[in-house]
């Protein structure tokens, strides 16, 4: 019986780069076909799923942008599957990248694409964005999948002094950090960035910004 997955971890930690690994494995070592999707919010480079390495330059062209609305996904994958084993190219498996960024109802369809069509689906996501809020897709794939694994590939903290996991991602405007907003803003090369953090580094920038004082020892 196929399962659905869920894999997260912070910006930076490899997770569009693993999902390209595991598609170029299955499709050049194993001769089997794959589809690999995003959603349409994300428009960082264009149609494509891009990993960081080599400043994007792996990178592939997604089967098709996700829609967020209740059954889209199903139906299209439906409609993806009985014309792929029409033509002798059935596929193995569906990777989909920024899964944060799905809908509710993209994630039960998805629950509906393992049980009813029994092709397995790995998800990468965020969990949190960078106030801290859980994103939609995150919450219901923590809820919904069978199979939930951090990237081990680790992100450091990019503010500690001394090595530290990064567990959350801050949020710069022109190099400014910011603790609210929309939460979807795609990074761009002009003024909005990403930078992993651990939590100490992220609470200590937040209380300041905010303007909070706690006593400590």
């Amino acid at each position: 019986m196929a399962k659905l997955f869920l894999r997260y971890a912070v910006m930076n930690a490899g997770k569009s780069t693993q999902l390209l690994q595991i598609a170029y494995d299955y499709e050049k070592n194993n001769g089997k076909n794959v589809l690999c999707l995003k959603p349409q919010v994300d428009t960082k480079a264009d149609k494509y799923i891009i990993s960081r390495l080599e400043n994007g330059v792996i990178r592939r062209k997604a089967d098709f942008l996700t829609h967020p609305q209740d059954g889209w996904i199903y139906d299209k994958i439906y409609d993806e599957k009985i014309a792929a084993e029409k033509n002798g190219k059935p596929f193995s498996l569906i990777l989909i990248d920024e899964a944060q960024f799905m809908s509710k109802e993209n994630i039960f369809d998805l629950a509906r694409v393992v049980t009813y069509l029994n092709v397995p689906v790995i998800c990468f996501a965020l969990k949190v964005d960078a106030f801290g809020i859980p994103f939609e897709g995150s919450s219901y794939l923590f809820g919904l999948a069978q199979d939930i694994e951090e990237v081990t590939t680790r992100a450091i903290c990019r503010f500690s002094d001394t090595p530290k996991k990064a567990t959350i991602h801050l949020r710069t405007i022109d190099g400014v950090p910011v603790f609210e907003g929309e939460q979807v803003s795609i990074e761009d090369d002009r003024e909005i960035r990403y930078k992993p953090i651990c939590l100490a580094q992220y609470m200590k920038r937040y209380d300041e910004a905010k303007g909070i004082i706690r006593r400590k020892p």
